[in-house]
């Protein structure tokens, strides 16, 4: 994950609402539509999460791919994560994470099978 400090200094970020020493919740702006974006990086995960504000909608790829742009380097491989059903959480409707471990690479299949 980008630095924080890096992070918020993007051009499509429309709002700083808070800043921490582990993470930053900000506004930005994708085409018409506006979304809000907690980034994180503790106990032991990178974890960005976005919310479309004033609106019912599920972000696009297009929007989570902005997304990563703006919260990870070109090189780091994150994850829209499926858990195991048994496990699943849904606080706020139509939010949607991207995570990443700090300590081990996610695995990927062949770049062919992509």
């Amino acid at each position: 994950m980008k630095k924080l400090d890096e992070i918020v200094k993007n051009r499509l970020i429309t709002k700083v609402v808070k800043m921490a020493e582990d993470g930053v919740m900000f506004n930005f702006k994708y085409k018409s539509r506006e979304y809000e974006v907690i980034a994180s990086n503790g106990g032991g995960w990178d974890h960005v999460s976005i919310y479309p504000l004033h609106q019912k909608h599920m972000p696009s790829w297009d929007v989570m791919c902005t997304l990563k742009n703006i919260c990870f380097n070109d090189d780091e491989v994150v994850m829209e994560l499926h858990p195991a059903k048994k496990d699943y959480v849904n606080l706020a409707e139509y939010c949607l994470h991207l995570w990443k471990p700090q300590d081990e690479a996610i695995p990927t299949p062949p770049k062919l099978f992509v």
